[in-house]
């Protein structure tokens, strides 16, 4: 149907309203980023590990862990032959299957904190006519990953291939109650809540039985052990697909541990005190990150301003990363420094939880503002402003948490009539939007 006439005049504000290719000089602004085909990247991990000496065993089921002291006895299954191997330390990629955990009795759901379920499959046929996608400077709008989000609900689009693109929704189950026993889940009630993906998927066809995750979130009593073993990835926590927070955990924790792995392997012994701070960090972590998919279904998919002001303050969590980005810079005194689990301290839990409360307050007001124009386009001034930011040595990350005082720096601006609007630079000169037609009077 037709957009509702009262957001009309608000095409110059909400940003995600207006298409791209309709607002002068965004294709320059915009960061190029690229899809990630996850078979060819596995392929490519299983290489590189046995280029480096790794036995790699393909198709063996691993069926329990006999835990010791740094002396382990994995029983696997390979061919239909049970086999068993000696390890120092077991590191537990089972993802969602959690066998290590639940062998363990350390893993458990996050019912009550996040009750989300997600619904999706792969389809084919997708539509391609560029008039619907909207092709800018020739790229294809179906090819990027796209995600539409309303009331206690997300969608994700992820074009993997010319043939194959993946949709799914995740939601609230306290909010939304589909049909799961429909042959496709309930899927279809969610895009007749958002009609615009509706019509992306006409004539499209699913090339697999929908799938259905009855309880998306996980988490763990403690993810690492003096004994020699660790949970990583989703074995040991999974809150919500949206940000791939749990690839950038992973990453953390094998950082983390490699150094362990590397000791074992000499004859040392973890160090109590540091395994307690990473099971403790991950706690923290866990807390964090629940309570802020929370605060999105509840607050935010379906309040554009909440759910950038919230975008803004997740923004500057990753700035210490950049720290990173020279591979001579991996010593290990920034890796304790910048390469920490994720909201991984009280005083970061603390401080998300401060900054929702405000955000919820604030929601009314951030309707009428100019958030989004300001944080996603940057006009010239603010370009020229950060030049340093972005090619001295060592001065990136400061750009990203500067990004979170653009979020706090707007909230004054609402909530102080006298207090400056400095930031209405950042959005550079905007093109007045069009006036909305007035109906014409006629006689009877």
């Amino acid at each position: 149907g037709e957009r509702p006439r009262t957001l009309e005049g608000c095409h110059e504000l909400l940003l995600s309203l207006k298409p791209l290719e309709a607002i002068p000089g965004a294709f320059s602004k915009l960061i190029p980023t690229y899809h990630v085909h996850r078979p060819a990247l596995d392929a490519e991990v299983v290489r590189r590990a046995k280029a480096s000496g790794a036995d790699y065993m393909h198709g063996a089921a691993v069926e329990r862990v006999e835990l010791g002291q740094l002396d382990h006895r994995v029983v696997y299954q390979r061919e239909g032959v049970e086999q068993t191997l000696r390890c120092k330390w077991v590191l537990d990629v089972s993802g969602r299957r959690r066998l290590l955990g639940k062998q363990l009795g350390i893993s458990h759901s996050n019912k009550d904190q996040l009750e989300t379920a997600a619904i999706w499959t792969r389809f084919t046929h997708v539509r391609t006519d560029s008039e619907f996608w909207q092709t800018f400077h020739g790229i294809d709008r179906r090819k990027q990953t796209i995600h539409w989000s309303g009331p206690g609900f997300w969608f994700w689009w992820i074009h993997i291939d010319e043939q194959t693109t993946s949709v799914g929704v995740s939601f609230d189950k306290r909010q939304h109650q589909p049909d799961i026993k429909a042959e496709d889940r309930g899927f279809g009630e969610f895009v007749a809540k958002f009609p615009a993906l509706g019509e992306a998927l006409k004539g499209a066809v699913p090339v697999e039985p929908f799938s259905y995750y009855a309880q998306l979130s996980h988490g763990c009593e403690h993810w690492i052990s003096t004994q020699g073993y660790a949970l990583i990835g989703d074995a040991s926590a999974f809150f919500d697909a949206l940000y791939s927070i749990g690839i950038e955990m992973a990453c953390r924790q094998l950082v983390a541990v490699a150094p362990m792995i590397e000791a074992a392997v000499a004859g040392r012994a973890p160090e109590p005190a540091t395994v307690d701070l990473l099971n403790q960090e991950h706690r923290y972590l866990q807390e964090s990150v629940l309570e802020l998919n929370r605060f999105k279904y509840e607050h935010a998919w379906h309040q554009p301003h909440v759910l950038m002001q919230t975008a803004l303050y997740d923004l500057a969590e990753i700035a210490e990363l950049y720290h990173m980005q020279d591979p001579e810079h991996w010593t290990q005194a920034n890796l304790d420094r910048n390469y920490r689990l994720q909201w991984g301290s009280m005083k970061r839990r603390d401080a998300l939880l401060r900054f929702q409360a405000s955000a919820k307050t604030d929601a009314a007001r951030d309707r009428d503002t100019k958030l989004l124009a300001k944080a996603l386009l940057p006009g010239r001034l603010i370009y020229t402003v950060t030049w340093p930011l972005w090619h001295l040595p060592k001065t990136r990350p400061y750009f990203f948490i500067l990004t979170r005082l653009w979020g706090y720096m707007e909230r004054m601006t609402q909530r102080f009539k006298l207090w400056p609007d400095f930031l209405s630079l950042m959005a550079g000169r905007r093109r007045k939007p069009e006036p909305m037609p007035m109906p014409m009077a006629t006689d009877p």
